[in-house]
């Protein structure tokens, strides 16, 4: 007699979200998203959309992830892509709403605030395709007359707006409830080396500088400040690390940067090197990071450093203040305030006390407010409620 099968419950499969953004390189954004998503994977599937060639597909795709590609085009001051840019955008929404189709995803996930693609294809859906909109940027340092309109897109056309600080925030309608502020998250990874210590007195303080080429992300401030400091205490060394992202302008932006340094006669204790994928392993190679950036919403690079217990010279520039006790767990410096930054790195580097508490309590403290309930899984929740909305 034969035994009766018994039938295995089929496993539904993991809602798909398309995640697009519009990085051409590995960014901070493009990073925080991936630590973000990391831990989801279990209940969502993921596949990202990027623009075409952009490099960040290798990174993508060695951790698992399907990438797809599209021709972005965004604004900028060049006539042929102001001229491209409307007929593009409503092509690629298109584009992006067949993907979706396709690969029947239940969200569009835009990383980007300026993006407007996701708008086009969610109108094209009839509504039918939920968008949620990440803000990354601070609104209120861009020009208005774009920045008022994509708020308004995103307040009344995404089902759920995140900010990425409460300094985001507070661009926005404070009763919107669709907005909300959902941290990045810590490294997915944890350490992977042995803990940072802070080493005895030694003949030279490494600084670290860890951004990619771009104006306003406050290397010329770092150089400028750095060469006050050095006229102070000669045992200090700077080190910029980051990528040009294959863009001509962030190019020209470091050949200024080398000059600089050459024309203070500073080239022999500052270096500059290209885009460094170990983050940990930059970062405890040095006694210091310094992010002296004219204007963050979040910054992964100063958590980063929060999180690897390297002490920590961060400017009032948006999102940094929220991520540590200044005076407590690392140093915030006014905005564009160039002394002031000379000033913070003289004392942290004469000050090794200072520098072990930093260390001890920034690990203490982003663990603490960085914990997965306010970032990924708080990012997790958002997910559910775009895909099965709650009853009115």
């Amino acid at each position: 007699m034969n035994s009766p099968v018994h039938s295995v419950p089929a496993v539904p499969p993991r809602p798909l979200i398309l995640l697009v953004d519009n990085s051409r390189a590995v960014t901070g954004a493009l990073n925080a998203l991936r630590h973000a998503t990391s831990p989801l994977r279990s209940e969502f599937d993921f596949a990202y959309v990027l623009p075409t060639g952009s490099t960040g597909r290798a990174v993508l795709e060695a951790d698992g992830y399907r990438v797809h590609e599209l021709p972005f085009v965004e604004i900028s001051r060049r006539p042929a892509d102001l001229l491209r840019y409307l007929p593009m955008l409503l092509l690629n929404g298109w584009r992006l709403r067949r993907l979706a189709r396709r690969e029947r995803a239940q969200a569009l996930h835009m990383n980007d605030f300026y993006n407007l693609t996701g708008y086009v294809a969610h109108w094209l859906s009839l509504g039918k395709l939920p968008i949620l909109t990440h803000v990354r940027f601070l609104p209120q340092v861009l020009p208005q007359m774009f920045a008022k309109p994509w708020r308004w897109l995103a307040e009344n056309a995404a089902q759920q707006v995140l900010c990425v600080s409460e300094a985001v925030r507070k661009y926005f309608a404070p009763t919107n409830v669709r907005v909300r502020t959902v941290y990045d998250p810590l490294p997915v990874r944890g350490e992977e080396l042995p803990p940072y210590t802070v080493g005895s007195p030694a003949a030279t303080l490494r600084l670290l500088y860890l951004s990619n080429y771009i104006r306003g992300k406050g290397q010329d401030l770092a150089l400028a400040a750095f060469q006050i400091a050095y006229a102070q205490n000669p045992g200090l060394r700077l080190h910029f690390v980051g990528g040009d992202m294959g863009m001509v302008k962030n190019q020209e932006f470091r050949q200024e940067l080398e000059a600089a340094a050459r024309v203070a006669g500073l080239q022999d204790v500052i270096q500059f090197d290209g885009f460094a994928a170990n983050t940990e392993g930059a970062m405890k190679t040095h006694d210091v990071v310094l992010n002296f950036s004219e204007a963050e919403s979040f910054s992964l690079t100063c958590l980063d450093a929060l999180y690897y217990g390297v002490p920590l010279i961060a400017s009032d520039c948006g999102g940094p203040a929220e991520l540590f006790e200044n005076g407590q767990s690392g140093l915030l410096v006014p905005n564009r305030d160039v002394p002031a930054m000379a000033t913070a790195i003289i004392k942290l580097a004469a000050d090794e006390a200072l520098r072990q508490q930093f260390s001890k309590a920034s690990r203490q403290f982003v663990r603490t407010k960085f914990a997965p309930a306010g970032t990924y899984e708080l990012l997790a929740a958002c997910y559910r409620r775009i895909i099965s909305p709650l009853p009115a």
